[in-house]
């Protein structure tokens, strides 16, 4: 993986390169970013550039063995963790699955991951302590031809208290040896784990610069771009799957979403809910983040700046009518069932049932008046 390869981010980048021919590199590090923001992609870079024969001040150069043997994920001093599904225990039993699902998409999310191995993605992943002591037993050796051994543990959230199996390794790592843990969320990870780990913060991709990537690696128009980007608020991973879906028509789904809603009668919610429901699980997903964004920019509106809303002249117009029936009474409480339904529409619940009692709920908290201070 070659850090040109990756989307946005330059600073972070140069820092990076900058740290590699410094030598001032800390030995267990933690790339910590949200999905689709690049930073499983980042930390192979890092981890090729520091073991590539002829680096440059911008890149890797792409074409030595060991960076050649990086960029197809076989070189002998690279190894893998990732969550496996029982009755698999060690993550070398599914490389060849891994490294197809990396090359096809550098930016894959653990529901991605867990989905290939299981087909519905509605099983728990997990870290075991067998993969704990085997990634102990694999440092412990020497390494083939590299300057630097190293182990990615990617999403170590996964890791419950069999973690701390781990801690003496990630404190005092073997000589020239390079552990990279990448996750999403520092509160799903163990404590220890944390404190033992230098954090790289990777920031979301910015809207510009994933409309270009968008613009130019998927042929798309500027505007359809523009607004694919706006959507996918930095996640190039979800930005894949709208372009995949090549369904438009968000707008108009969650306008007619929201009055459903607050009507709380069943003869209107019904029609909406089966066609939501009856899009599948990935537009599902996407139509729920797109919600949050727009109950968001509702608050926004009324509370808030307007250079702060990211919408267009169609939502704008929509948001006018919108925003009073939102405040700080009611805005948690939607968002956290949103929140909530992304999380069980992973998991394979019955979607129909799912989206009928969220639009219910969300009638009811819209119906709430804010309480006035006297």
């Amino acid at each position: 993986m070659l850090f040109r390869e990756i989307i946005g981010n330059q600073k972070l980048k140069d820092k990076l390169m900058e740290l590699a021919r410094s030598g001032r590199i800390s030995h267990t590090q933690l790339f910590l970013g949200a999905e689709g923001s690049g930073n499983l992609a980042l930390a192979l870079a890092f981890a090729q550039y520091v073991n590539c024969h002829n680096p440059d001040l911008n890149d890797s150069c792409g074409s030595c063995n060991s960076c050649v043997k990086f960029s197809k994920l076989v070189h002998p001093d690279l190894h893998f963790t990732y969550p496996t599904i029982s009755p698999i225990r060690l993550s070398k039993e599914l490389l060849e699955d891994w490294r197809a699902a990396f090359l096809e998409n550098p930016y894959l999310s653990d529901f991605d991951w867990l989905k290939r191995l299981n087909g519905e993605g509605n099983k728990q992943g997990n870290m075991t302590a067998d993969e704990c002591r085997d990634i102990i037993n694999g440092l412990g050796l020497k390494s083939y031809e590299a300057k630097f051994k190293v182990h990615i543990i990617w999403m170590p959230e996964y890791l419950s208290k069999e973690g701390n199996i781990l801690l003496k390794l990630l404190e005092e790592p073997p000589e020239n040896t390079l552990i990279l843990l990448v996750g999403n969320n520092t509160e799903k990870i163990l404590p220890t784990i944390l404190s033992r780990a230098q954090l790289v913060k990777v920031p979301r991709v910015s809207d510009a610069e994933l409309a270009h990537a968008i613009s130019m690696r998927h042929q798309c128009d500027d505007q359809k771009a523009q607004d694919v980007a706006r959507l996918s608020d930095g996640n190039y991973n979800m930005a894949l799957t709208l372009l995949a879906l090549e369904k438009d028509g968000y707008f108009d789904l969650f306008s007619r979403w929201m009055r459903a809603c607050y009507s709380q009668k069943i003869s209107d919610i019904q029609p909406v809910v089966d066609e939501i429901s009856g899009s599948g699980r990935e537009f599902v997903k996407n139509f729920l983040h797109y919600s949050s964004q727009m109950i968001r920019s509702a608050f926004i509106y009324r509370f808030a700046k307007q250079e702060l809303l990211r919408v267009n002249q169609t939502e704008l117009g929509f948001l006018v009518k919108f925003s009073p029936f939102m405040h700080d009474e009611n805005l948690p409480q939607i968002l956290q069932g949103l929140d909530d339904s992304v999380f069980h529409a992973e998991r394979n619940v019955s979607l129909k049932i799912m989206f009928l009692n969220l639009s219910l709920y969300i009638g009811r908290q819209l119906k709430v008046q804010k309480k006035q201070v006297s």
